[in-house]
């Protein structure tokens, strides 16, 4: 009886959804919606981006939308997070928000360009020497997942780090998940990369990332109209079924979606989503670019389980541009707080086509304290975050601020 009662109510459904949705003769406009059902008639319907615990992604126009409610759906709209630079800085890279490919490349690539600077201040700022007169080190066998753009596969800074590599902004139809290729359209998951893990290229001739040892899984979910919160969700899924110890992200947006939170809450806390071993990844994200008021800072970085950065010019200052969180001196970083503050203007690290180039934003900032985390992994991240916060410095003896938070992390 009770199945009966689920198909009539199932069937009543969907025709009521269609007749109002046929009703409408043209779409007014389209976004990404979470539809919370797992009623396959629906999918058939509306076509699945991603599927969650909680129900599945579309693509609807506003009147398809009004047909679900009317229908007793509450669907859920999904933000478009952007890839974030400074007041002004936009136009190098498209879709990227301010303050208001091809398959992994081959072995050995031919040198285009040469660095200006083999070490970036920001990279002799985390390793505290004070100097140019060494090689980065370290790394080896730790995998951070850089959510972005991609990555420049070809690059002969980074081609040796790439161990995987993925687009989850288009869907293989073989597969039914992420198109496996990466290939940076864009620049600015490149230069990010770079910070965290460029060697140097197989003559050494090249620019250094911190942890110049750690393999990158290039994930891109950033594409020409944005980073839309479903592709970003599942990306981080993956990320940790797949191995990673860290996710390094540099994009965010004012608002949050569910879907993105309960993907870090479950790859950072329920540990009957983190299998048997209890593994947690550790989440980094930019704190956004929207400074210098209070409160300013953007999602994902504002989730309470994910270490928020802001940026420092070479003096070590704040930005005026870098978000700020809400902290209250206590030294407990909670949701929308920022965790720490790093080498974020003026950043020299590798670009598209195998060159190099200089830019700012907490999104350079982010993957100082990816590459340092990666440098000094601790075999867990609760003890490797333990560990960078009992290395940060605090330059302006202002606690913990909003600004800066812990302060800049870097070796003794």
């Amino acid at each position: 009886m009770n199945i009966l009662y689920s198909v009539i109510l199932s069937t009543t459904l969907l025709f009521s959804i269609f007749t109002i949705s046929e009703s409408f003769a043209m779409p007014d406009s389209d976004w990404v919606y979470l539809i919370p059902s797992h009623e396959q008639g629906l999918k058939n319907m509306f076509g699945v981006r991603h599927n969650f615990d909680t129900g599945f992604t579309a693509t609807l126009n506003d009147h398809q939308v009004t047909a679900l409610q009317k229908a007793g759906l509450n669907v859920e709209k999904i933000y478009n997070y952007q890839l974030l630079a400074p007041p002004g800085a936009c136009e190098p890279w498209p879709s990227c928000k301010n303050g208001d490919g091809g398959d992994s490349g081959g072995s050995d690539p031919a040198r285009i360009a040469t660095p200006s600077s083999q070490i970036p201040w920001g990279i002799n700022s985390i390793y505290n020497i004070g100097e140019d007169d060494f090689t980065p080190s370290g790394g080896l066998g730790v995998k951070v997942a850089v959510l972005d753009s991609g990555v420049d596969v070809d690059h002969i800074d980074l081609v040796s780090r790439i161990v995987d590599c993925k687009d989850f902004t288009k869907i293989d139809r073989k597969t039914g998940g992420p198109k496996e290729n990466c290939d940076d359209r864009n620049g600015h998951g490149t230069h990010v990369a770079g910070t965290i893990m460029a060697d140097g290229g197989f003559d050494g001739n090249g620019i250094f990332g911190i942890a110049p040892e750690s393999e990158l899984m290039a994930y891109k979910v950033c594409g020409g109209g944005g980073c839309w919160g479903d592709d970003i969700a599942t990306a981080i899924i993956t990320a940790h079924a797949n191995g990673a110890d860290i996710i390094s992200m540099s994009l965010g947006a004012d608002g949050q979606s569910s879907v993105i939170r309960d993907a870090i809450f479950s790859v950072t806390e329920a540990q009957d989503a983190l299998g048997a071993d209890g593994r947690k990844v550790l989440v980094i994200a930019a704190a956004g670019n929207d400074g210098p008021n209070i409160g300013t800072i953007d999602y994902p970085g504002a989730n309470s389980n994910v270490v928020a950065v802001g940026a420092l010019d070479e003096n070590h200052n704040v930005a005026n541009f870098s978000s700020r969180g809400i902290n209250n001196g206590d030294y407990q970083i909670g949701e929308r707080e920022v965790y720490f503050a790093a080498p974020g203007v003026s950043v020299y690290s590798t670009i598209n086509d195998g060159t190099y180039g200089t830019k700012s934003g907490t999104s350079m900032a982010t993957p100082h304290v990816s590459g340092l985390a990666a440098k000094v992994w601790q075999g867990s991240a609760d003890a490797t975050l333990t560990y960078l916060e009992n290395l940060s410095f605090d330059f302006n003896n202002d606690g913990d601020d909003p600004a800066s938070g812990f302060g800049l992390p870097r070796l003794p």
